[in-house]
């Protein structure tokens, strides 16, 4: 649908509801044709307007109760109000005398949708199929990959996205889509595969060189994803999720200054958000300019207040220049605004320590147990908790309950093996250093740093010689 004609109905459209609330308004019965009234409930049903669109829809049943048109617009009225059955019952006595109106079959399925029964959705579209021009086919296409989306059928979306991209005029959408089903898929190779491939028929698809680099960019070859990134900026230099993710790409390279250019140029095509300003300070925090990451950081705050990054990198920064009661504060309102992020209750915790607050940061870890077992960080630093108080039995106690949750967490075995060997328990520490330096060979390094003694012991001087051998040799 070109964009004059799209423009032209939608003035159409609000003219009819013009008219149509005028009438309620005065109190006036106006006839409208069938027509009209399908015009005027979409109008209202895509504004969100319910109230409007149920008091259109009883009218227009009024004047035409015949209109199976309209009587498939009462079927999705019902559905929105949540009376899937009166709909279904609607719909299905509609297609007993009509079975080829391919705007039943789709008002179905979206009321299969609603009801979150996605199979009989996506029946019902596919009926459709069959009964549309071709210029209606990309858009049901790509219902159809929603429902399977909706799914976690992922490879099955991908299969109707591209039915949907060899047809469509604009596939900047379908595109992304296409990129988001090759992340869930964890499938980024055959995801910049493709993305190639269509660049060499559409060298000029700022999108698809866009999702290149998103694909680029989680397979952690960031040099490659900024390339794609410059590529569709060289297409448009307005472009601005491009100048973001080369950003976050930059910042993964540590090229923090890059990384502060490419998230500034986003200012000049359009005004900086909170989130932009937070980026940017982020930046300044990692090249230890903590003036112009504070600066930063209350800017964001001022924009919107409910933004709980800059909180805590505000109370980061407090912590690094040794203000940490201050600090604390600060990362208590991250955490209040964000109470699932373990990364804020890991920061918290270690303010916790440095304050000599034991049993509060006992409280945080204890949380993050809770949220997430997963986190890499986690027993290691609760283990710290207790090394610190010097009750090495609980600090062993808790990274063995670590390696039951990850078993190949390699920084885990080697903190256990230094606190055995602390404890003079040599069988078990080697046993935990021989597996840790299987898995990580570079990690005992970290070891030693913590526990610079246990180098003196010959059996683990021995041990780490063997292994470093073993790595020179493959």
């Amino acid at each position: 649908m070109s964009e004059e004609f799209q423009w032209n109905e939608d003035y159409q459209a609000e003219l009819l509801a013009n008219r149509f609330e005028e009438m309620i308004h005065n109190g006036d019965q106006l006839y409208f044709d069938a027509e009209e009234f399908e015009t005027l409930i979409d109008y209202y049903q895509n504004s969100l307007n319910s109230i409007k669109s149920r008091i259109a829809v009883d009218m227009a049943m009024q004047q035409h109760p015949y209109s199976s048109g309209l009587r498939i617009k009462l079927a999705r009225q019902l559905a929105t109000e949540g009376k899937f059955i009166d709909a279904l019952e609607i719909l299905n006595e509609i297609e007993l005398a009509e079975p080829s109106d391919p705007d039943l079959h789709m008002t179905k399925g979206s009321v299969y949708s609603m009801m979150m029964d996605f199979e009989k959705a996506i029946k019902s579209y596919k009926a459709a199929l069959f009964l549309v021009g071709e210029e209606e086919l990309e858009d049901i296409y790509a219902t159809i990959a929603f429902e399977y989306e909706n799914m976690s059928d992922f490879t099955q979306a991908l299969v109707y996205l591209k039915k949907a991209l060899q047809i469509s005029k604009q596939p900047d959408q379908v595109l992304f889509e296409i990129g988001m089903c090759f992340e869930m898929l964890n499938d980024l190779d055959q995801a910049t595969a493709f993305f190639e491939t269509y660049i060499n028929e559409n060298p000029y698809s700022v999108s698809a060189w866009f999702n290149l680099g998103l694909a680029f960019h989680h397979l952690g070859l960031f040099e490659k994803a900024i390339d794609s990134f410059e590529y569709a900026l060289a297409i448009d230099d307005a472009y601005v999720q491009a100048y973001n993710s080369m950003g976050q790409s930059y910042v993964a390279l540590e090229r923090y200054e890059k990384a502060i250019e490419s998230y500034k140029e986003t200012m000049k095509h359009e005004k900086a958000g909170a989130l932009t300003y937070y980026n940017i300070g982020e930046c300044y925090e990692k090249l230890n300019d903590y003036d112009n990451a504070l600066k930063l950081y209350y800017q964001a705050v001022e924009l919107d207040e409910n933004l709980a990054e800059p909180w805590a990198g505000i109370g980061v920064i407090f912590d690094e220049e040794g203000k940490t009661k201050t600090a604390v504060k600060y990362i208590k309102k991250a955490i209040e605004l964000d109470p699932y992020n373990t990364e804020f209750l890991l920061i918290q915790a270690d303010m916790h320590i440095k304050l000599k607050e034991y049993n509060n940061a006992a409280v945080c870890f204890r949380k993050i147990e809770e949220l997430d077992p997963l986190d890499p960080d986690l027993w290691v630093e609760y283990a710290d908790l207790y090394i610190v108080k010097k009750d090495y039995e609980k600090a062993t106690q808790i990274l063995k309950t670590g390696l039951i949750h990850q078993s190949e967490n390699s920084r885990i075995l080697y903190r256990l093996a230094a606190v055995l060997f602390r404890q003079g328990n040599e069988i078990q520490g080697q046993y935990y250093l021989e597996n840790a330096l299987e898995l990580d060979f570079d990690g005992h390094t970290e070891m030693i740093e913590f526990y610079p003694a246990v180098i003196e012991n010959e059996r683990v001087a021995d041990l780490i010689q063997i292994y470093k051998l073993n790595q020179l040799r493959f």
